[in-house]
């Protein structure tokens, strides 16, 4: 007879083991920031210790004026170093003290129950991992009494660094259909209190910094000598591939010499645009481009049509959070999925990583046939036009792109940019790259960091289809 055969021990994932068998681990420390009941707002973090020595630990972050837990981290098994290091990080800034775990517990749980009866759900993986860190709350667990609310007793949102305008707005319509109105307190406008190292000289090393410098020195020049010197200054761009448009190595903004050849090429590059553009042409594009703008705002709040959803009820405070905030695609079209079912924008997330380009055209003809008004698949479909040179600029029109909508998201925006650039580089067209600039203020788009990312690369960009543009034949 053959011998059976054992069973491979089976290895947990670290959300499974924290599911499953934290709580049989001994706890290590816990800590909570100084002058949580006063500031109403708990940093709190709950250690436990391996046979091994290692630390899993779990943070939350809790409001227990109104939001509950708002967000929450986990790290499994790591070395005790590790975790002191995350403690000491906290400790500067947040003044965290050592407790006793009942007080954590007491504050966590209360923080969450009270968010519950105002109708805020905890953040998404507290409820599916780390809740599952903390002893289970029975009578074993003493009763700590954790004033949550305001200190009249009514709800207080104070909007932080992590709620956006839409998001306040969204919480606020929250509290007035749960509550009522005058049951409740709000303040707004908050910004992150650990943004207090600006200094005005950081200004020098700003992407967008005044070529003002320079611009004198070049100015006299003749075009074939502003030609040259920028040809060699900016060399290093060579082994870049033309559609890439960024720069082959990052700028070091230590480096003075580094930060004054990137000066000097903005001003030769100012310069050179000037020459070679025709002044009405680029102000043609801007203002038809300024015309579009009071057609639309550009905000968060536009989330639930990004997705192609029908009813604004559909989306919640909690889905802008967690969607907003989660980086991992895999999760996002999990969350997605679970949520809503299938979307358009779970086609348009599946055809944009495609590289195979007949694959990607019938993958994109058969999304636009189920949702043919969904404005990130025409931008799919505009990409491949581009390509094969068949783009008309009038399909790229706002009105073609997004219908009656009065509202795009801040990505929506940068896809549709990103395509116009794309559409004006692959013909050469500096007019149109020079309009795009122009348009493009930095000062207007602060508030949206995906829009600053794209105004990085439009500035490379910029730089880069001039060069081959000058190396042309």
């Amino acid at each position: 007879m053959k011998k059976k055969q054992k069973q491979s021990p089976q290895i947990l994932s670290p959300e499974n083991y924290i599911r499953q068998r934290a709580r049989n681990l001994p706890i290590f420390k816990c800590f909570v920031n100084d002058g949580w009941d006063e500031q109403g707002l708990a940093h709190v973090t709950i250690s436990r210790k391996h046979v091994n020595g290692n630390i899993t630990y779990c943070s939350y972050l809790v409001d227990l004026k109104c939001l509950g837990i708002k967000d929450t981290l986990y790290q499994f098994n790591v070395p005790e170093y590790e975790f002191d290091e995350y403690k000491d990080k906290l400790d500067d800034n947040l003044g965290m003290i050592e407790s006793e775990y009942n007080l954590g517990h007491n504050i966590i749980h209360a923080g969450w129950e009270y968010a519950e009866e105002i109708g805020f759900e905890p953040h998404k993986d507290f409820l599916s991992i780390t809740q599952y860190m903390l002893e289970e709350d029975s009578d074993k667990i003493p009763l700590i009494d954790i004033h949550c609310g305001g200190e009249n007793g009514k709800p207080l949102f104070v909007q932080g660094p992590l709620e956006d305008d839409t998001m306040a707005g969204m919480i606020m319509n929250r509290l007035e259909k749960t509550l009522g109105a005058g049951n409740y307190d709000y303040v707004l406008g908050g910004g992150d209190p650990f943004d207090d190292s600006y200094d005005d000289d950081d200004d020098d090393d700003d992407i967008w910094d005044n070529e003002d410098d320079f611009f004198d020195e070049y100015s006299g020049n003749s075009y074939k000598e502003n030609v040259a010197i920028f040809l060699e200054l900016t060399q290093y761009l060579e082994n870049v591939a033309s559609e890439d448009g960024m720069f082959e190595n990052d700028r070091d903004d230590e480096d003075p010499d580094e930060e004054e050849k990137f000066k000097r090429i903005g001003a030769l590059t100012n310069l050179l645009y000037d020459d070679l553009t025709d002044f009405k042409e680029v102000n043609r594009w801007v203002t038809k481009w300024n015309k579009e703008v009071h057609d639309y705002t550009i905000t968060n709040a536009a989330y639930w049509q990004m997705l192609g959803l029908h009813d604004q009820n559909d989306f919640t405070y909690e889905d802008l959070s967690h969607l907003t905030k989660s980086v991992n695609e895999k999760e996002l079209d999990e969350y997605i999925r679970e949520r809503w079912g299938e979307l358009p924008y779970l086609d348009f997330l599946e055809i944009d990583i495609l590289d195979d380009p007949s694959e990607k055209k019938a993958r994109i003809k058969r999304a636009l046939k189920q949702y043919p008004d969904h404005a990130l698949l025409k931008l799919e479909d505009m990409a491949i036009k581009i390509q094969d040179d068949k783009l008309k600029k009038t399909e790229l029109s706002f009105k073609s792109l997004f219908g009656e909508r009065k509202e795009i998201t801040p990505y929506e925006y940068v896809m549709w940019q990103m395509t116009w650039l794309d559409y004006f580089a692959s013909r050469f067209d500096l007019n149109g790259i020079e309009a795009l600039f122009l348009f493009n203020d930095p000062e207007n788009y602060t508030e949206h960091p995906q829009v600053s990312m794209f105004l990085s690369v439009l500035y490379a960009m910029r730089i880069s289809v001039l060069r081959l543009f000058l190396l042309e034949p």
